[in-house]
């Protein structure tokens, strides 16, 4: 591939004595917005962690802008992936402001006895006024609403200046004002960054406004890969005929 972007070539996941992925092979191009569908348990999120190093990969490689992720290598190549997971809880007592939680996000592009400067200053001021979380900051993260919550969480994973972005279900229990106020925001980063982004959703809505290409997983597999189209002429097909 002339512009490599995430490549997983037979790689199998488990964890302890499960194994969640099996044999899965995906190529996708740098820049390309693919969205990951199927149902609970598929192994969507367990996807997410392998591309991102997070879960080990008991057989197969993994390749990041055409670069191969080894435990040798797994903390320079993490510093190119932004990762927005599903679930993202602090208790809202402790004292952890939302902008520690954005800062976050830049600490491990910084390595390790380096402190943020003027530079991550003025990327976190410019990253709060594109998501519009200035007002938000100062503010406990606990105490935060879901939809505020998930803009610093992209705020954290933008932080990062990634070439890769993670999406893990950030459009889950959102209503449609605030779904199509985050879809707007993914199109306008992607625009701007041309960045590669893997939405994982149960929301057929994101395959419409969104995603170029889509990957439904059954069990561990790939079921179906391919355009957004040919896709819902398939859920079309299928619900017509139900």
């Amino acid at each position: 591939m002339n512009n490599p972007g995430i490549k997983l070539v037979d790689i199998s996941v488990g964890y302890l004595a499960e194994t969640v992925i099996r044999g899965l092979s995906i190529d996708i191009a740098h820049g390309e917005i693919t969205g990951i569908f199927g149902p609970n348990g598929a192994g969507k999120t367990t996807l997410l962690c392998a591309v991102n190093g997070l879960a080990a990969v008991s057989s197969g490689r993994v390749f990041i802008r055409g670069r191969e992720f080894t435990v040798f290598n797994q903390n320079m190549m993490r510093r190119q992936i932004g990762y927005v997971p599903q679930h993202f809880d602090i208790d809202p007592k402790l004292p952890v402001i939302a902008e520690e939680v954005v800062m976050m996000g830049r600490y491990g592009k910084l390595g390790f006895f380096r402190f943020a400067g003027s530079r991550e200053k003025e990327l976190m001021a410019k990253l709060a006024g594109e998501l519009d979380i200035k007002h938000l900051l100062k503010k406990p993260f606990g105490q935060l609403s879901g939809g505020e919550k998930k803009r610093v969480l992209i705020a954290r994973a933008l932080m990062k200046e990634p070439d890769i972005l993670l999406l893990d279900e950030m459009f889950a229990w959102l209503d449609l004002n605030m779904v199509s106020r985050f879809t707007c925001l993914i199109r306008e980063i992607h625009a701007k960054k041309n960045i590669t982004i893997l939405i994982v959703s149960h929301d057929l809505g994101v395959v419409e406004s969104l995603c170029s290409r889509v990957i439904w997983m059954e069990n561990g597999k790939i079921a179906f890969d391919g355009g957004r189209e040919e896709f819902l002429a398939g859920v079309k097909k299928k619900n017509g005929a139900n």
